[in-house]
């Protein structure tokens, strides 16, 4: 099944990716020129696979952030998240 992406009009900065496999979700979020990752539950596993250790809790309760991360991880973490089955 395909990821599902989606955005709140007030906070356009941040997208949240779900698919219907995984429990939890992934928040891409950019601000400052700056780009960070915070993911739950099944999210997180990929996300450590991908871009290692996380930096520390996110603001949001249950969820690891990943700071500063570069153009060709957020394409392997994406391409992570669509393939698993």
């Amino acid at each position: 099944m395909a990821l599902n992406i989606s955005t709140q009009k007030v906070d356009t900065w941040k997208k949240r990716i779900q698919k219907f496999e995984l429990k939890g979700s992934t928040y891409l979020c950019q601000q400052s020129g700056k780009v960070w990752v915070s993911a739950s539950v099944d999210h997180q596993k990929i996300c450590e696979k991908v871009l290692g250790v996380a930096t520390g809790p996110s603001s949001l309760e249950s969820y690891l952030r990943w700071d500063d991360v570069q153009s060709t991880d957020l394409v392997e973490l994406l391409y992570q998240l669509d393939s698993f089955d």
